[in-house]
């Protein structure tokens, strides 16, 4: 990777921000943009997706699908595709778990080929682009990497319990932000290239024990001046050498001249991340900058024109995951069930990350109820 040009030099006349772009995002040069962090106004009860828990009727459409595709005594591939097909382009989780509980039925046997089909067109349900459903059937990650199989067989489970994979752009009847009210436009480039940003248990132990890397932290903030005589902040660095392995928080609100400079701890990524839908982990660089210096990056720049499974802080100590959360918005709507997620922490161990002993989910906000881990997925709290 060419550093050189990830070395961005302030030549931008500063002052006050410019017309909006195209992108609905506002440039400001060296004078970075923030998006407001208040959502006392989100109601999650107020939100009616396609694809929400409790929309009987349609599930009702699916068990008689299987029911008449099943009348030879048999499961087959060929009926689960009948069984999707009645439930459309929009499957909801009650449709997801009829099927998924099609395979565990004693009326019929069950053919080893319909269990396959089921979680390929599962992992794909809901997503529509076709390079996205490509890479999933194929079992590909955005990075170009194998998903291992025991990250498959639990994506599998986890989206035939009705783990919604979505989209951070999807907007509501009111044209307002579903997933999340931040924008989502860096694209997969330099410091956010998906394998820049992806975690693996081996990305944290090379890292971990590459004592020859050198790298600019950030300590603090500076004044500087551009060509033209204005002042402005931009973030001060120390050279320092040798990995760390963390995954810490890192926020400020300072020009980057170098978006590839890690955090004070050393972190080479700041712990806001997502879950893609191909299953693996990614956080946003330490800088939280992308090659653009739009905006302060938040997690929806994680997707990159991938559907997500969640978004959330994923803090890691010398290679040992030591914390990870939902974030609020998500918390709640899991919280009032109009949607369910994967259950992050059991993906983690999927995957094989050194994980502290003890360790459960953080949620963001849980005044609409704490969600619970039950069959690879987070869901409602179970009423009393």
């Amino acid at each position: 990777m060419n550093r050189i040009s990830a070395l961005i030099v302030p030549v931008l006349a500063l002052g006050a921000c410019a017309e909006s772009d195209p992108t609905g995002v506002t440039t400001c040069g060296p004078v970075m943009c923030t998006v407001s962090d208040d959502e006392s106004d989100f109601d999650p009860g107020a939100i009616d997706l396609a694809t929400s828990p409790g929309k009987a009727d349609a599930a009702e459409e699916v068990a008689a699908a299987i029911v008449a595709a099943t009348s030879d005594g048999e499961l087959s591939a060929t009926d689960i595709e009948t069984a999707f097909e009645a439930a459309g382009d929009s499957v909801t989780v009650d449709e997801i778990r009829v099927i998924r509980d099609a395979l565990s039925s004693t009326s019929y046997t069950v053919s080893p080929d319909a269990e396959t089909r089921a979680e390929t067109l599962a992992l794909v349900s809901n997503i529509a682009d076709a390079e996205e459903r490509r890479a999933l059937e194929a079992g590909e990650t955005f990075s170009g990497g194998q998903i291992p199989e025991a990250v498959k067989t639990f994506l599998a489970k986890a989206r035939l319990s009705g783990a919604i994979a979505f989209d951070v752009n999807e907007k509501d009847a009111d044209g307002e932000g579903v997933w999340t009210h931040y924008p989502s436009i860096s694209p997969a480039v330099e410091n956010m290239a998906f394998d820049y940003t992806e975690i693996t248990p081996e990305a944290l132990a090379d890292d971990l024990a590459d004592t020859d890397v050198e790298y600019q932290a950030i300590i603090g903030e500076e004044t500087v001046k551009s060509p033209y005589g204005q002042e402005y902040k931009q973030a001060r660095y120390e050279t320092r050498k040798g990995g760390t392995g963390n995954i810490f928080a890192h926020y400020d609100e300072v020009y980057h001249p170098d978006i590839y400079a890690r955090g004070g701890q050393g972190q080479k990524w700041a712990n806001n991340f997502a879950i893609l839908s191909d299953g693996t982990f990614h956080c946003l660089p330490a800088a939280r900058r992308d090659v653009n210096q739009r905006l302060i990056l938040t997690n929806p720049a994680l997707a990159r024109g991938k559907h997500l499974l969640w978004m959330g802080h994923l803090d890691v100590r010398e290679g040992e995951v030591v914390g990870i959360e939902l974030s609020g918005r998500l918390s709640k709507l899991a919280g009032k069930n109009k949607a369910v997620f994967i259950d992050a922490l059991g993906l983690l161990e999927a995957w094989g990350f050194r994980i502290a002993p003890g360790l459960d989910i953080d949620w963001g906000n849980t005044e609409a109820g704490v969600p619970q881990r039950k069959d690879g997925v987070v869901v409602a709290p179970t009423e009393p």
